[in-house]
């Protein structure tokens, strides 16, 4: 027997898993949809359920991943009727179909950029920790699910292109970890200024040192540079991926609480 949708959403909460519930409330007109269908979707685009299928189930899917809201809202969409009411689409069927979009376990939103051995070590813990974890790395041999299999969304960018893969809003979250110092310094670069709660670098004191001096040098100025979290995470004597993955963790829960953190 087919697996009940609800049925569906209580195992996802139960392993934690963020993910958006999309329903049909409300129509005018010639939809494809029943009022009350419902529709699961991951960050990552994929899906459990339905709302009619085509191109407005489509729309639905895409602005969700685009967007990821963090409360609940409604979409109105035009499927080809002459009023001018919601979102247009390319459908004839000659109606007007409402969808509520509601964020289940919501979660603030963690960007790890660089998918190494500390990365892996905290993108294990951040999702444990209520965090939704993204792991960003220009390598396929570190940005897979094998390597990361709890984090919600894994992209395979070039640094230079980072920010294409980040969503910026008040919920989200920013270590910088790569393999090499001069990415780390390049994606620094591409990021600070921009909307979030959270960046932070790792590396030591005389790294990022040498990294500030370097966007000094290029305009950026020391009050945004003293804004990053750098050195990352805690002062706690953390050596090991995991010992760094914990200061660090600590660090993002003080920011999320509102807590000192530096």
């Amino acid at each position: 027997m087919k697996e009940n949708i609800y049925t569906f959403i209580s195992k996802l909460l139960e392993n934690g898993k963020s993910s958006y519930l999309a329903t049909v409330i409300n129509s005018e007109g010639s939809i494809p949809a029943e009022i009350g269908m419902k529709m699961v979707v991951y960050e990552d685009g994929k899906i459990f359920g339905t709302i009619g299928g085509g191109e407005i189930e489509k729309k639905v899917v895409d602005k969700i991943c685009s967007e990821m809201p963090s409360e609940i809202c409604k979409w109105t969409f035009n499927l080809g009727t002459k009023k001018k009411k919601g979102s247009e689409t390319n459908m004839l069927c000659g109606g007007v179909q409402e969808i509520l979009i509601e964020p289940l376990l919501y979660s603030s939103r963690l960007y790890i950029i660089g998918g190494g051995h500390c990365g892996i070590a905290l993108s294990e813990l951040a999702c444990k920790v209520g965090f939704g974890v993204t792991v960003i790395d220009d390598r396929p041999e570190w940005a897979n699910k094998e390597k990361h299999p709890d984090a919600d969304i894994i992209r395979c960018i070039k640094y230079e292109n980072v920010d294409e893969g980040i969503i910026f809003s008040d919920n989200t979250y920013i270590v910088i970890m790569t393999y090499e110092h001069k990415f780390d310094e390049l994606v620094l670069k591409k990021l600070i200024g921009k909307k979030y709660k959270y960046l932070g670098m790792i590396g030591s004191k005389k790294k990022v040192g040498t990294i500030y001096a370097n966007l000094k040098r290029e305009g950026i100025s020391e009050k945004k540079l003293k804004e990053v979290y750098s050195p990352v995470g805690l002062e706690i004597g953390s050596h090991t991926p995991y010992e760094i993955a914990v200061s660090i963790a600590a660090q993002l829960i003080a920011v999320k609480n509102r807590k000192s953190a530096r």
